[in-house]
């Protein structure tokens, strides 16, 4: 009976498996069931939902393809009519033709300036003459280049100027200080304006070659009165005062700063630069033109009107800080001390020793009676007096501190240059 339950469990088993197996082997040979084929083709769906099917062509469209070439013109009036047809702005089209013209006139002015290489049968004068012609036409060719983009864009620019605004550099941060109150639209057509003067006084300077009548100078001042009209035009009447004081104060103003041991708030160092402003014509110094439209006589006025005006501003004893400030020996004297808590009528006593040295120092150089021996003896003797003079002053610390950023400077203006030394020349006076 035990032996017969094991087979029959064992029997019942291997039969329940084939039934098993049977029923895997129809699934797999009869077709799918309506369900199953719902789930694949839900399946599907999700999958291509986001893509189109490769198959099927794209709707058809009756606009044509955009290509650049259908906005090109060999025309310049009429590629700018096609670019702002399309709804270019302004600022971009400007972008794209500025360095468009200015490449095709710089392959100009290169055909120009391509002259034969060997002139040896010319004369001086025929060569001056020939070189004369050609910067002529090079100047034609600039005013036409203008003409070109006044009457495209309707304002005068210049892709040079626009370039070296936004160039990198010392230049670059000292426009930021003139221009920085200016929006960029400002900025871009005021420098514009002045690079434009600013090449128009050279080339007529280039033409006159050093030689101005009175035509020429009349012809200058309309430059310079060209150029502030031309700022005005972009500014209102406030901003063009700024620009002006901001002119004023970056021009011969740099010593009136606390590292030059001059003291000035803003307020003040301001109405100093209206001061200035108001003694100078910025505009023309801004050309570089004063020298040429103004004569010494004038200009020593102005300055000495600013000279007064300053010292009536700031006072007797401030003005001298002035002006001692703008000596590179003064500077030496208090940079090197300025953390050391050095009393300032030290500082000026050290300053008169070091100055009265540098005086003594030239003229024992010049004295030609003197050997070449004497003057070195001279100048050892005027070296260690000043040496004294400057301890005296400054104290160990403060001449300490001073021989170690300027000691080599001290000894070579109190000495006689090398080659001197040598050869024992005496300079012409």
């Amino acid at each position: 009976m035990r032996a017969v339950l094991p087979l029959g469990l064992s029997l019942a088993l291997t039969g329940a498996l084939l039934a098993m197996n049977y029923a895997l082997l129809q699934a797999r040979e009869d077709p799918p069931s309506a369900g199953a084929e719902r789930k694949v083709m839900v399946t599907t769906k999700r999958v291509v939902r986001n893509t189109p099917p490769v198959s099927q062509p794209a709707p058809a469209s009756n606009a044509p393809p955009f290509h650049w070439s259908a906005l090109e013109s060999a025309d310049y009036s009429v590629y700018a009519a096609n670019l702002r047809a399309v709804g270019c702005p302004e600022r971009t089209l400007r972008d794209i033709l500025l360095p468009d013209i200015e490449k095709l006139y710089d392959e100009r002015a290169k055909e120009l300036s391509d002259g034969p290489e060997d002139t040896f049968w010319e004369t001086a004068d025929q060569r001056e003459a020939r070189q004369r012609q050609r910067e002529a036409k090079l100047r034609a060719l600039e005013l036409e280049k203008r003409a070109l983009v006044q009457r495209l864009l309707g304002a005068e620019m210049s892709y040079e100027a626009l370039k070296e605004l936004r160039s990198a550099g010392m230049a670059s941060a000292i426009l930021e200080l003139l221009l920085g109150f200016t929006d960029t639209a400002q900025s871009d057509q005021l420098f514009t304006v002045f690079h434009l003067r600013e090449e128009d006084a050279k080339a007529h300077l280039a033409v006159t070659e050093g030689i101005l009548l009175d035509e020429d100078i009349t012809q200058l001042h309309a430059l310079r009165d060209r150029l502030e009209n031309g700022l005005a035009r972009v500014l209102a009447p406030h901003e063009l005062e700024e620009l002006r004081l901001r002119v004023a104060a970056l021009e011969g103003m740099e010593h009136l700063t606390r590292r030059s041991g001059v003291n000035v708030s803003g307020a003040e160092l301001r109405e100093i630069a209206r001061i200035r402003a108001d003694t100078r014509d910025v505009f023309a110094k801004m050309l570089n033109l004063d020298e040429e439209i103004y004569s010494e006589e004038l200009r020593a006025k102005g300055d000495a009107a600013f000279q007064d005006l300053l010292r009536r501003y700031v006072g007797l004893e401030r003005f001298a800080d002035t002006e001692r400030g703008k000596d590179g020996l003064f500077r030496e004297l208090f940079q090197s001390t300025e953390k050391l808590g050095v009393a300032k009528a030290a500082l000026v006593q050290a300053y008169e020793a070091r100055r009265a040295a540098a005086t003594q120092a030239q003229e024992i150089r010049a004295d030609q009676q003197l050997s070449n021996e004497e003057r070195l003896l001279l100048l050892a003797a005027l070296r260690a007096r000043t040496a004294q003079a400057l301890l005296r002053s400054l104290g160990p610390v403060g001449f300490g501190a001073y021989l170690k950023e300027h000691g080599q400077q001290l000894t070579n203006s109190l000495s006689m240059p090398a080659a001197r030394q040598r050869t024992g020349a005496v300079p012409a006076r």
